[in-house]
């Protein structure tokens, strides 16, 4: 076996922007500083069990790569109209640069060539024995060093040069290790979920002003120079580029293979990710290894399905007896539509690839083209570039793909003008815009509601006053948050927004109609007069954990997104089950979900941290699109509120900013149902949630039922109904919550006794993790 050779070059890289920014990598030959091409990021290499080392884009090796990335089906799902059948066992996977995929049982040996003028190594994290990090050490400049060890268990790894925390890995060292068992190929490991191919996501950020300072043969002191990226990557791309909308054909290409998920629309049942159908196929979905490379605080949100997370750093989630860890982590199989990377972070999830659940039939059934919804990070700065070109960042789409099979050699998706660009400043200020749209095939609606644009000044609890924009519905006033929308599953809904001037739309985020109703200006247009948004609420089916939209959600105008959430256009969703057959509610209760627990209506509260830059509230509406750097990338709140209060008794006016500081709760036990707190994070920095009795002691009341929309479900039996852990007699109490930009949990307090409590929670800067501010909730409880 011949080892690997890697070598450290570093080089200029252009950016999004066409902007040249200083790099280092480990790349697959050594390379100059001036090299126009320089080797930073090696192609993908297959380290196999009989000890060869292939350059390949694909794996298995043996395995047909799927046209243009996107599997085709084995034939029409006959069960289910407008779905297909997947190959069981078929296709290879493609995987970007910067990937070695290791066969269990294979020596991985690497000659680390260091071709610079400090020293540096390579470093895999915890993939050493007993989940050690392994690695080089350091290797001093013009010298070599072997690194051998056995690939660790089938998973998913990261590698970095960790010399000058984080500062080596931020410049562009690192990489990640995917490990396979060759006998399971089309498995996360052994006895885990089966899937239909695979996708790896890097996500990474660049900080262009500590790649000067190192370009210029210095060693960045990162206390001294506090980190402020300014490009933000997913496999090495970003923006019009990671969206393969370039004009840049064989990039295109490139990004539709290893970046862009797709797949027909097909059943899922999360129970059984195995289940077979017929000979040859299965009902699986695909498999999504995220890393966290870089080190802000990143959110994956996926519009059109959520996904189900199986694994976060190495460790399967179980399918019953979760628990939640003492640092606020939920560990227990779960549906997510926005998963948190914290820096270095790797999970792994499956994108069922289904029927978005909340579209409606006559849409669905006249479809005959490609879906194509955003998956991009929710910390909302890093959707910009070189401090603005919305959506510039780390953003990415799937596909799901339309119900013709693309003839050979045809692109995936129609090539008209409107779809290609030169530029990112071509893209970020040229999305279709549409006056007056149609709905599409428009069903008489159960609800219907005008969301009106309005801008004011408005005086904040903390006595400041900022100009916010929002949206007025149900003639509440003019508020912050904006109207409430409270529907329940099975209603047609129609929304109709009136931007009122300039453009703006409505992403109703979490719930999962059409891409025209999804309300995302790449994706679909932008509204200048007004447009009627469509879907239906999925309903909820007994035991059956696939079925649902019962939960917490919220809605927010999905035009230059950092500023426009961040100006205040945003409200909450609440979904709640039909109050019919056995289920019904008791006078003054309302259940949760169709199996879900009954609480109390008249203590119902709802909480939503929000913090504030009041220099992002005075700049304009298309602030950053046209290219300049308007600091869109520069997240420095001042002001910090807990948004929300009693649901029941949410006050009508105008000019009102809707905040919590006091609520009440039921004490277990005292005949009344309990109280829910649906917590929805709007801000765009991770929160960490504390909860404490009158002396200051944790205090475990709180019982986590649903995250992201979702209910948290027991799924032991592949056949059999599952159930929420509460009724398993496995509630998830905790005192500690994380949640990162856009997360929502719905939970239980419980409080044992009356008195006094608190919520207290923490706002975390998206790097550092330093304590930027705590607001505090006090809970009396009688």
């Amino acid at each position: 076996m011949s080892p690997l050779d890697i070598h450290v070059n570093d080089g200029f890289v252009p950016m999004v922007d066409g902007s040249l920014v200083y790099h280092r990598g480990f790349g697959d030959r050594r390379t100059a500083l001036n090299d126009p091409r320089p080797a930073l990021a090696m192609s993908p290499r297959v380290i196999t069990a009989n000890g060869r080392v292939v350059a390949s884009r694909t794996y298995p090796l043996s395995a047909p790569p799927p046209p243009h990335g996107r599997p085709q089906p084995l034939r029409p799902d006959p069960a289910n109209r407008g779905e297909y059948l997947a190959r069981r066992g078929h296709w290879a996977s493609y995987f970007p640069e910067r990937t070695l995929i290791a066969e269990t049982g294979s020596l991985i040996q690497i000659v680390l060539h260091n071709n610079l003028a400090q020293p540096h190594e390579i470093r895999f994290h915890r993939a050493g024995p007993g989940g050690a990090d392994v690695g080089s050490g350091p290797v001093a400049p013009g010298k070599t060093k072997l690194l051998q060890f056995r690939a660790p268990l089938p998973g998913t790894y990261v590698f970095t040069d960790p010399g000058n925390q984080p500062v080596e890995r931020t410049l562009g060292l690192y990489g990640a290790l995917v490990v396979i068992d060759p006998g399971n190929a089309w498995r996360l490991a052994p006895g885990a979920a089966e899937f239909e191919r695979q996708w790896l996501w890097l996500c990474h950020d660049v900080d262009s002003n500590w790649a000067r300072i190192a370009s210029r043969g210095k060693t960045v002191d990162p206390l001294a120079v506090p980190a402020e990226p300014d490009y933000f990557t997913i496999n090495g791309s970003s923006g019009f580029q990671s969206l393969a909308v370039s004009t840049d054909k064989e990039l295109n290409e490139r990004r539709d293979q290893d970046t862009l998920a797709s797949g027909f629309p097909r059943e899922t049942d999360v129970r059984n990710f195995s289940a077979s159908p017929a000979a040859g196929a299965i009902r699986t979905g695909q498999l999504m290894r995220m890393v966290n490379a870089g080190i802000v605080d990143h959110q994956l949100h996926y519009h059109g399905n959520h996904v189900w997370t199986v694994r976060a750093n190495g460790i399967d989630f179980p399918r019953s007896n979760g628990h939640v860890t003492a640092q606020g982590d939920v560990v227990l199989q779960q549906w997510e539509d926005t998963v948190q990377l914290q820096p270095l972070e790797r999970k792994e999830s499956m994108l069922s690839v289904r029927r978005p659940p909340d579209v409606v039939d006559a849409v669905w059934n006249a479809r005959n083209e490609d879906w194509k919804y955003p998956m991009h990070c929710h910390a909302e700065p890093s959707q910009t570039a070189h401090g603005g070109l919305y959506p510039g960042g780390l953003v990415a789409d799937w596909v799901l793909a339309g119900t013709t099979t693309p003839a050979p050699g045809t692109p995936p998706t129609a090539a008209d003008p409107h779809q290609l660009f030169r530029s990112q400043v071509d893209f970020a200020s040229d999305q279709p815009h549409e006056g007056s749209p149609e709905t599409e095939f428009p069903q008489r609606p159960d609800v219907a509601k005008e969301f009106d644009f309005f801008n004011r000044k408005m005086t904040f609890p903390d006595g400041s006053e900022h100009e916010v924009w929002s949206f007025e519905a149900d003639k509440l006033g003019r508020q912050l948050p904006g109207s409430t929308l409270r529907l329940t599953e099975g209603q047609l809904f129609h929304g109709t927004v009136k931007p009122g001037k300039r453009v703006h739309t409505i992403h109703w985020h979490g719930i999962e109609p059409d891409p025209r109703n999804d309300g995302v200006g790449h994706t679909s247009f932008e509204v200048t007069g007004h447009y009627t948004y469509q879907w239906r609420p999925e309903f909820g089916v007994a035991g059956n954990p696939n079925r649902g939209a019962a939960g917490t959600y919220f809605y927010h105008c999905h035009v230059n997104t950092p500023l426009h959430v961040q100006m205040g256009m945003f409200g909450p969703i609440v979904i709640d089950p039909p109050n019919t057959g056995a289920s019904r509610w008791p006078v003054g209760a309302r259940r949760h979900s169709i199996d879900g627990p009954l609480y109390d209506i008249e203590t119902e509260t709802l909480i939503a941290p929000y913090s504030l830059d009041p220099r992002w509230h005075e700049l304009n509406h298309a602030a950053g699109l046209n290219g300049e750097d308007v600091g869109l990338n520069r997240f420095e709140p001042r002001h910090f509120f807990l948004l929300g209060g009693a649901i029941a008794h949410r006050p009508v006016g105008d000019n009102i900013v809707w905040a919590i500081s006091a609520m009440k709760a039921n004490v277990a036990g005292n005949g009344k149902h309990p109280t829910l707190v649906r917590m929805l994070n709007v801000d765009y920095f991770p929160t960490l949630t504390r909860i404490t009795d009158s002396a200051g002691r944790p205090a475990k009341i709180a019982e986590l039922i649903a995250h992201d929309g979702r209910p948290f479900w027991n799924t032991p039996s592949p056949t059999g109904p599952a159930v929420q852990p509460s009724v398993a007699g496995q509630p998830l109490l905790t005192n500690i919550i994380k949640s990162g930009a856009a997360e929502k949990f719905d939970f239980l307090l419980r409080p044992p006794t009356p008195g006094k409590y608190t919520i207290s929670i923490q706002f975390l800067h998206w790097i550092t993790s330093e304590v930027l501010a705590t607001k505090t909730v006090t809970v009396t409880a009688a």
